[in-house]
């Protein structure tokens, strides 16, 4: 089983049947970009503002800095 991370969704398992080929299509669109969080260049969604990281404080209603 493979696992991958990326700045989109964190960690993926690429234990579901066509998981694979749905990662590799979303990593064929990301862009590198910065997030609006951390500041940071990472390859995201073009409409995405917050890499997974910093999403995921946003959700759990942390601090971003």
């Amino acid at each position: 089983m493979a696992i991958f991370v990326d700045d989109n969704f964190g960690t993926w398992d690429m234990e579901e049947e066509g998981a694979e080929d749905f990662y590799r299509e979303i990593q064929k669109t990301n862009i590198r970009k910065k997030c609006d969080g951390c500041r940071r260049w990472v390859k995201i969604q073009p409409h995405y503002g917050y890499c997974n990281s910093c999403a995921t404080k946003i959700e759990q209603g942390r601090e971003l800095w």
